[in-house]
């Protein structure tokens, strides 16, 4: 991936709606965690500022050179915290082995990394057994309404935004995954999901 004018601009056009409850459920999402773990496609690391001050260490992967730049300098500047160690690299394919993790956290990603399902499974992999997966992702509305206006607007705002598709079925795509859903609430009438799922 190589994005250089979306990773200048993403921070400053996502204020907004940082502001208008975003940053409260990215705090929410962490809240608890601890142990080792791993953010994936984690972009300029809007998430940094939440890693849990109870984490042993957190492992941050992003596949875009130009966000990850971003990335690593908001994860030098949380020290002396619990280390951040950040790598290039695809959420499709992790370079860890098998249940080397506590949990794993994903926001805004699946809707945008191309084999979610892959994704997903990985972070299986990777996450052990009885550890847990935290996510706020878009979803297709369950709005016919509003997933119409998903659909229109759906592939000019791929172009623009990297790839994120607004109208992916991601919860659907979640239950249907081998992580147990425990929780799911949605949000931005009902385009956005939030929640956990364990690793059985």
């Amino acid at each position: 991936m190589n994005h250089p004018l979306l990773a200048k601009v993403y921070d400053t056009v996502l204020a907004p709606t940082e502001w208008w409850g975003v940053r409260d459920q990215r705090r929410r999402l962490m809240d608890g965690l601890g142990g080792r773990l791993i953010e994936l496609a984690a972009g300029t690391g809007l998430n940094v500022p939440f890693y849990p001050s109870a984490a042993a260490e957190i492992h941050a992967v992003e596949p875009d050179r130009h966000m990850l730049v971003r990335l690593r300098s908001k994860a030098e500047a949380r020290r002396p915290a619990a280390p951040v160690y950040v790598y290039q690299g695809d959420a499709q394919h992790l370079p860890f082995a098998d249940g080397v993790f506590d949990a794993a956290v994903m926001t805004f990603a699946l809707c945008t990394i191309p084999d979610p399902v892959r994704a997903l499974d990985e972070a299986h992999r990777v996450v052990r057994p009885g550890g847990v997966l935290r996510f706020l992702e878009h979803v297709r509305s369950p709005s016919d309404r509003t997933a119409r206006w998903q659909d229109r607007i759906s592939p000019m705002w791929s172009r623009v935004s990297g790839g994120c598709r607004l109208n992916q079925p991601t919860d659907v795509i979640l239950n249907g995954t081998r992580w147990d859903v425990d929780t799911m609430w949605r949000s931005g009438g009902g385009s956005v999901v939030a929640g956990q799922a364990f690793r059985l």
